[in-house]
This record gives structure tokens, C-alpha cells and sequence, in this order.
């Protein structure tokens, strides 16, 4: 009940200037697997507001140090990633761990205890589309 309420809420707060994010939210709740293309583009939509499509936004992503290495956009998207991400455009002081070493294990940790990631995630559990869109919107309540 709890990710069909998150969903329902994320589709009621796309209006017609959001349609590229309704659309690609539609889409994303029906996976039971999110992509790394997923998740770069949800980033995207939850940080710039727009997404230029997965080369390029993965290009800006890792100049910044966002991602760290151009994926295979078709692979899983596993927790470890998208709290790596998040953990390094938040720059998230809360695990001294990932302060020193900048992993996606740290990251995780650094998530969890931040409060974007459930207790039992770890850096290789596959994120489906909804689980995935509860992340990133639980990130995006911080901003």
C-alpha cells in the first residue's frame, strides 16, 4: 500500500509541464527491475528537472563525479549505485567510512543512516521501479 501511495502521489504532482516525468513514471512503476538508464534518468528528473537522455546525462553525471564510470544503461540498478549518487551530489558526512574511501558500500551505510535507504538494503540488491522511485523521492524531500 505504502509504494502505491508513493506512486499515486508522484503521478498527482506531474502537471502537463512535467510530462516527460509522469510518462517515464508510468513506465518506471511497471519494471520489476530499474536500469541503470532508470536511475540516471530519475537523478536527472529529481535534480535538473530535465533529462537529455541516458549518454549524455550519464556524460554530466560522471564529470561531476556523480557516477562513477559510464554503465551499461541496461544493466540492474542496485542500491549501491543509486547511494553512491545520491551520496556524492549531497556530499553526505554521515558515514566517515565513505568520507575516506567513496564506495557504494559506504554509500549505503551513508544512506541509510541519512534515511534514503531502508535498514536491510545492501550495495548489490536490485532496485525494481517502484522501490527505486521511493528512493529518489525520499532524496528529493530533502533538497
Amino acid at each position: 500500500m505504502r509504494k502505491f501511495s508513493i506512486f499515486l502521489l508522484f503521478l498527482f504532482t506531474a502537471t502537463a509541464v512535467y510530462a516527460q516525468s509522469a510518462m517515464f513514471a508510468v513506465q518506471l512503476a511497471k519494471k520489476p527491475v530499474a536500469t541503470v538508464e532508470d536511475a540516471v534518468t530519475l537523478f536527472m528528473l529529481s535534480t535538473d528537472g530535465k533529462s537529455n537522455g541516458y549518454a549524455q546525462d550519464a556524460a554530466a553525471l560522471k564529470a561531476k563525479g556523480i557516477l562513477p564510470k559510464v554503465y551499461d544503461a541496461k544493466l540492474p540498478a542496485t542500491a549501491g549505485l543509486v547511494a553512491y549518487m545520491i551520496a556524492k551530489h549531497s556530499q553526505l558526512k554521515d558515514s566517515l567510512m565513505f568520507t575516506i574511501f567513496k564506495s557504494q558500500r559506504y554509500a549505503v551505510f551513508a544512506c541509510i543512516a541519512a534515511g534514503y535507504l531502508p535498514p536491510e538494503s545492501g550495495e548489490n540488491i536490485q532496485l525494481s521501479g517502484v522501490e527505486l522511485m521511493e528512493v529518489m523521492g525520499r532524496f528529493g524531500g530533502e533538497e
